[in-house]
Order: C-alpha cells, then structure tokens, then sequence
C-alpha cells in the first residue's frame, strides 16, 4: 500500500476515536491578527540604520476640532443656527463709525477683528463654566471668558489674557459691524451675535452663557 494512503488512513483512524469519545468540537489553531494604528507615513530604518523613533500620534500632533454646537446658559434670546444669526445680522444697519473692534453699550462685550478676518469677542463679567471638560487646558483659567470664530468654527476660550484697550467705539443695540472681509457682529440687548460666512459657523455670547453654531 503507498506511504500516502497509510497516512490518510491513520488520520481517519484518530478522527473516529475522537469522536467516539465526544470530541466533536476540536480548536483550530490560533490566528494572529496584526491591527495597523497610525502608520508611519514614510519607510521605517532599514538594517542597520539604528533605533527607530516612534511617530507621535495624531492627538498630540493636530489640533482638536471645534465643537460648533455648544449651549451654556439661559441664551435667552440667543440664535440657534447659522440661519437665523445671518437673518439678523443681514436686517440689521451698519453703524458708520464701527469696523473691526467694538464694545457693546455697557462695555461687558469687547470684540476684536484679526488680520486673518476671525473675530473674538470676551465679557468683562459673566465668565461660564465650560461645557466640557476639555475646553479648559490644566494650568490655565478654569472657565471661559472669550469665544475665538473662524471659517472652523467657534471655540470657546478659557482665557487668562484680555483683547481689551479700552479704547474701543461703541455699538449700539440694533446695529451690527461694517462690512469686511467674511465676518460680521450684531449688538443686541441680548448680546453679541458674530457670523462668518466663509465657513457657516457663528455664535451668540453674553454674560453667563454663550451659544455656538
């Protein structure tokens, strides 16, 4: 009889005593599978080459996304989207001698625009607690007191520096900011309402709350 038969023939052997004794449900070996997390964009060291570094992880490397949907606060009065701030912003006059940087009337509210046309805008008092508990970096202020709006999005700021100089032209209730470049702000009684067209995102802020969109 060939070698190769033989040995068929003994494995049928083993399976029919293993399943005479119960032994149906037998392990198949082990599979080891390799999960990839964040690889390296260029070829490792070859051989020889010394000690490969590790590539820091994308956290440590990229910055955060914005949230662009926070609420804190009673926001009465406060937009809830990018729409309805636009709306307002879009009924509201200029006011002739306000551009870049305001305050609103009773001076809590100082708005500033950056080069970059982002706009930021802080309260005197009324600071707010963060809504998360990421928005505030360990070591720094424990609660916000600017909001920062780019085409991104609008971030809250846990700020221990002022954009204030004191020196800033009144807006008055009803009137928004020039135009210029893709942003603009309202004063209300409410608060300070600032829109950026470029990326659809804005936000509401007053003392003790502030909304984002």
């Amino acid at each position: 009889m060939p070698r190769g038969a033989v040995v068929v023939l003994a494995a049928v052997a083993v399976a029919g005593v293993l399943a005479a004794c119960g032994a149906t449900d037998i392990p198949t070996p082990r599979r080891t599978v390799t999960v990839m997390v964040d690889p390296p964009s260029s070829p490792g060291p070859t051989a020889g080459s010394g000690t490969a570094t590790p590539s820091p992880s994308a956290s440590a490397t990229t910055t955060p996304p914005v949230p662009t949907a926070l609420s804190v606060g009673r926001h009465r009065g406060a937009p809830t989207s990018f729409d309805e701030a636009r709306g307002r912003v879009d009924a509201a006059a200029p006011a002739a001698s306000v551009g870049a940087d305001f305050r609103s009337p009773t001076g809590n509210i100082v708005c500033r625009r950056g080069s970059d046309s982002t706009v930021a805008c802080e309260v005197q008092q009324g600071r707010i607690d963060p809504p998360l508990p990421t928005i505030c970096p360990p070591g720094g202020a424990k609660d916000v007191g600017r909001i920062e709006l780019g085409p991104a999005g609008a971030r809250p700021v846990c700020n221990t520096d002022t954009i204030r100089t004191g020196s800033e032209p009144v807006l008055g209730y009803g009137s928004r900011t020039q135009p210029s470049g893709t942003t603009a702000c309202l004063s209300e009684t409410t608060g300070v309402t600032c829109i950026d067209e470029a990326g659809r995102h804005g936000f509401f802020l007053a003392r003790n709350t502030f909304v984002t969109f």
